[in-house]
Formats: structure tokens, C-alpha cells, sequence
């Protein structure tokens, strides 16, 4: 199949459930076999964000029909399983456990489709375009060998040829930038920026200097073995580092092809932990030049498959009523997303670089008020607002200034409780 579920494998020792004909047993579950009894079902998890994301705008009929059908079957498989284990709900690891709780809890019958919502021939965020990262990861490779001129205009031309291929099979398909997963949304995004002339030729100019400036701060480490290569990828985070017999592979975000030598050197410092330059490393990833080309890759790229609409909050609407209460309605909407995780530690995030306000999806439950939603908003929007304060080379978020305005949201306690409580259950 040209399209389909990509489904990864953790390494362990996996058992098949005993019953024949599960329905997602081949497509979306398999049984990891923990110590101590435990189990996880994966892509559990992957299921009730798919939801969150579906339900969060408006549902055709077509979508509606095919989530229900996921979801009974999905339990249908989950409860046939313990059965057969002879497990409940509470031997799945907690993010399963609150993931088959969140599926079991909803009433889908009662979900309405609506007629303003387009017949989409995909689910949200569930298609992915099998072969694409690793061609993403074949060009990138080549320009880590620094090509001679000619080259560098033989790899351009494939690069072009990719992309209009990829083109013509969206358009084709009928697939938006929103049905797809992230994975591949990331490699049509990089197709897209590096298939302008001037960000390829500046990206080949950035894989030079930033594998100059790494090697030599590598040079004699046993932890990133030689030969190192850097390359420019459609990834989260600062960066990500991979050492193996054939040496180390560093990849960088793709606006990183902005960064000057010195902030690449201080970069390297920060990978090998021999400097604590994260406040000048803010300050480059703040700058314009950065902060340009992250807004150009993302225009790019498209169809963020996050959505502030959830089944039971719309973090947009948290937003506008706490605008409106607690700053006078003058803040531009940041970008509000729910988590992927079920996760009980932390509630809330806010990305100065990507000026993102991340939202647990635990708090996307009935049981939750909405006065818990709007204050862990309100909490990250003062983040945004109060900006980063540094002290010794360390972020230090939780100032006295901070937590002065925290206590003004008038349902701070009654919030803190409801908080308080969700996290006691995350064992």
C-alpha cells in the first residue's frame, strides 16, 4: 500500500493475544510484555490523540462513522486481550491506562456530525508516505560529503524532481497537509523550503561550517566517535545526536541553517556539557534571522495536525476568555496545542521559540473543570508575557514576580486542588 498506519516496534519480547481475528490486532496493537505483569498496548495512546484531534473541528458523517469504528473495535480488542492476560485496566502503564479510560468514557453516538465539515477522504494526522524520510535522508547524507559545485546542482535537480512527485501525488489524492503524520508532513516541509534555490544553496553553506565548528569540538570524544556529520532536519528540540561504528550523526532543526559559527560553537559546547550557554543559545534562536525562517518553514510545511480542540475543552476558547479577563483581550493568540501524552507530571508548557502553549491532554477529561483548563493557560501565557529571566546561566521560570501573578487568577486555589488531585492518581 502507497498509504497506511506506520507501525514502530519497541525492542523487548512481544506475545500475540491468543484470540484469531482480532481486527486492529494486525493494524494497530501489539502486547509488550513488561516485568512484574505489566503491559502496554501500542498505539494506544496514537488512538485517543487521533480522536482528540478529529473531534477538536468540525466531523463529517464520513469521519464520524470511521472513529466510531476505530474505537469499537479498538476496545473490542483491548478488553479481549486483558481477558486473555487475565490483567485489568490497571496493569497498563499509566499513559495507556488513561488513554483506554479516555476512549472507554466517550459516547460517540452522541457526537453530532457537521454539514459544514468537508467529506475528507483521510482521518486527520493518519496519513503517511512510506519511503520519503528515507529519500529526505539520502539527500541530506549527500550534502553531509560537502558535493563539488556540479554536484551540489545534480542534488538540487533530484531534490526539484522529488518534490514535484510528491506534489502531484497530494493533489492527485486529494491529501491536505492535515491528514498527513507528522513524519512525513515534516519531509514534504523540508522538500518545500530547501526546493527554493536560495535556502539549498544556504543549507550546503550550513552543513560545512557546522561540520568544521563539531568535529573540532569532538575531536579525541569517546562519545561521539568520528567521522561526524551534521545534517538539517525537520526535527524537534535543540538537537539530537547519534553515535554509532561508523561515527556520529547530528541533526539539527532545519532553520538552524541560519546560525553563524559562533552560535553552532556554542551549540557543540552545549551538546558536550562543557558550556552552560543556553541563554546565549535563547538569544540566537530568538533572533530574527531565526525566527524568520522557522515562520517560512512552518508556512511551508503546513497543516499542523495539532488542534486546540479537544472533546471536552477548546483550548481556544480558554484563551479568549482569559485574554479578556486577565489581559485586557491584548495578546495575539499564540499556538495552543494538547499534549500526546496522557501525562500527570506536568500540565502545561510554553515554547518561547515556537511561541506554543502545550496543554496536558489528561486535563481534556469531563471530570475536569474548565477553571483548571484557564489556569494552567493562564499560567503559560504569563510565562510568554513575563518572558525568560536568567540567573547563573540557568532559566529561572518560577520567579517571585511569576508567582505574584499566578495567585491573581481568582480560582488559583480551586484550580491548584483540582490539580493537586489528578497528579495523586498518576501512579
Amino acid at each position: 500500500m502507497l498509504f497506511g498506519l506506520v507501525h514502530y516496534t519497541p525492542k523487548g519480547r512481544f506475545r500475540e493475544p491468543r484470540r484469531e481475528g482480532d481486527p486492529l490486532d494486525r493494524l494497530l496493537h501489539r502486547w509488550y510484555v513488561r516485568p512484574m505483569g505489566k503491559i502496554r498496548v501500542i498505539g494506544l495512546v496514537k488512538l485517543a490523540n487521533l480522536v482528540r484531534r478529529q473531534l477538536g473541528g468540525p466531523v463529517s458523517a464520513t469521519a464520524l462513522d470511521e472513529l466510531r469504528r476505530r474505537v469499537a473495535e479498538t476496545l473490542e480488542s483491548i478488553e479481549l486481550g486483558m481477558e486473555d492476560y487475565g490483567v485489568t485496566a490497571e496493569s497498563l502503564p499509566a499513559p495507556s491506562r488513561k488513554a483506554y479510560r479516555f476512549l472507554k468514557g466517550l459516547d460517540l453516538e452522541a457526537v453530532e456530525a457537521s454539514e459544514a465539515a468537508d467529506e475528507e477522504p483521510y482521518l486527520r494526522g493518519t496519513v503517511s508516505l512510506p519511503g520519503l524520510p528515507r529519500q529526505v535522508r539520502w539527500l541530506t547524507d549527500q550534502l553531509s560529503q560537502q558535493p563539488s559545485r556540479e554536484r551540489l546542482g545534480e542534488l538540487y535537480a533530484t531534490l526539484r524532481d522529488r518534490l514535484e512527485r510528491v506534489e502531484d501525488l497530494l493533489e492527485r489524492e486529494a491529501i491536505r497537509p492535515e491528514h498527513l503524520k507528522e513524519t512525513s508532513l515534516g519531509a514534504v516541509g523540508w522538500l518545500r523550503f530547501f526546493g527554493r534555490r536560495e535556502w539549498f544553496d544556504t543549507c550546503a553553506d550550513a552543513v560545512v561550517r557546522a561540520q568544521r565548528v563539531f568535529r573540532g569540538a569532538m575531536r579525541g570524544s569517546a562519545r561521539h566517535p568520528a567521522p561526524v556529520t551534521v545534517a538539517f532536519q525537520a526535527i524537534a528540540g535543540l538537537f539530537r545526536a547519534r553515535g554509532t561504528a561508523e561515527g556520529t550523526r547530528i541533526s539539527l532543526p532545519v532553520p538552524m541553517v541560519t546560525f553563524t559559527d559562533e552560535a553552532l560553537g556554542l551549540l557543540a559546547g552545549r551538546m558536550l556539557r562543557k558550556t552552560g550557554a543556553d541563554e546565549a543559545i535563547f538569544e540566537r534562536l530568538l533572533a530574527p534571522a531565526y525566527q524568520n525562517a522557522l515562520a517560512e518553514f512552518e508556512a511551508l510545511r503546513g497543516g499542523d495536525p495539532a488542534s486546540p480542540g479537544g472533546t471536552h475543552h477548546d483550548l481556544a476558547a480558554a484563551f479568549d476568555r482569559v485574554n479578556a479577563a486577565y489581559f485586557a483581550g491584548r495578546l495575539t493568540a499564540p499556538r495552543l496545542v494538547w499534549g500526546r501524552t496522557f501525562t500527570m507530571r506536568k500540565f502545561g508548557h510554553y515554547d518561547h521559540v515556537h511561541d506554543t502553549v502545550m496543554v496536558s491532554g489528561s486535563l481534556d477529561a469531563a471530570d475536569v473543570p474548565v477553571s483548571a483548563v484557564e489556569f494552567i493557560v493562564y499560567h503559560e501565557l504569563l510565562h510568554r508575557e513575563l518572558g525568560l529571566r536568567w540567573q547563573n546561566g540557568r532559566r529561572a521560570a518560577h520567579t517571585p514576580e511569576f508567582r505574584r501573578a499566578e495567585k491573581r487568577f481568582p480560582a488559583y486555589e480551586q484550580a491548584q486542588a483540582v490539580l493537586r488531585k489528578l497528579a495523586s492518581r498518576r501512579g
